[in-house]
């Protein structure tokens, strides 16, 4: 598989990650500034209609990059003649303790919880609706160089190091994941059905990982499934065709 053709989709899913992203935090923002009476007092769970509106924008976003993702992987098993698509998807998406729906649908909480926070100091200090949506998609793309949210005591959000964390670049992680996983797994399926025995694992990155390295460079029959070692495991399959001889 040419690694090139994975990362060109990879890189055109992050720019898509990041519109859906934007739109999303947009549209949070708007409907919050319809509940600009509740002050610093605003939770997205003290009006039903409010609550159920905001939980509709998160669960969108992350049905939309779960179905960008899926189309970005099915563009690279189809290109390649694999067959497998629904199969590949699937299998690699639904492996390991957090699905993928599950891991974006985390992301969407975690920026809830933020955003309630922030729209309720932006409801108390008068930031205009547009100027709030600026501020908190710049500070959430690139949280060290902001420094409108210094003033925030500490604590406040109680998330430990995730306070800083840039979720724009994790959504795109989290999609990179499934796409990567669906295409390895496909090829694993076409290897299987083609006469394949066995595989090595090949580490496909130089930053030292003991987990990678104690799989890495041994035969595995074909019968065991291609799975990666960890979230955003660059490793990959190399495939044999004689008998494996243990």
């Amino acid at each position: 598989m040419d690694n090139d053709v994975i990362i060109a989709q990879v890189k055109a899913f992050k720019a898509e990650s990041r519109q859906e992203f934007e739109k999303a935090v947009e549209a949070l923002v708007a409907l919050a500034f319809r509940y600009r009476s509740m002050g610093a007092n605003f939770l997205w769970d003290a009006d039903p209609v409010l609550e159920q509106e905001a939980n509709a924008i998160l669960r969108g976003l992350s049905d939309t990059l779960a179905a960008k993702a899926k189309a970005r992987a099915l563009a690279i098993i189809r290109r390649e003649e694999w067959g497998w698509e629904e199969d590949a998807w699937e299998d690699a998406n639904e492996r390991g303790d957090v699905p993928l729906l599950t891991r974006f649908d985390q992301q969407g909480s975690f920026l809830r919880q933020l955003l309630e926070i922030w729209i309720a100091i932006a409801f108390v200090e008068k930031i205009s609706q547009s100027y709030l949506t600026i501020l908190i998609i710049r500070y959430l793309a690139n949280p060290y160089q902001s420094s409108f949210w210094k003033g925030l005591p500490k604590g406040l959000l109680n998330h430990g190091p995730g306070y800083q964390r840039d979720i724009i670049e994790q959504l795109a992680l989290i999609g990179s994941d499934a796409i990567i996983g669906s295409v390895r797994l496909a090829e694993w399926m076409d290897a299987r059905d083609n006469g394949a025995t066995y595989y090595i694992r090949r580490r496909g990155s130089f930053y030292r990982c003991d987990e990678c390295q104690d799989l890495a460079n041994k035969p595995i029959p074909i019968e065991v499934p291609w799975d990666f070692t960890h979230a955003r495991c660059m490793c990959y399959p190399e495939f044999h065709y004689e008998p494996l001889e243990i």
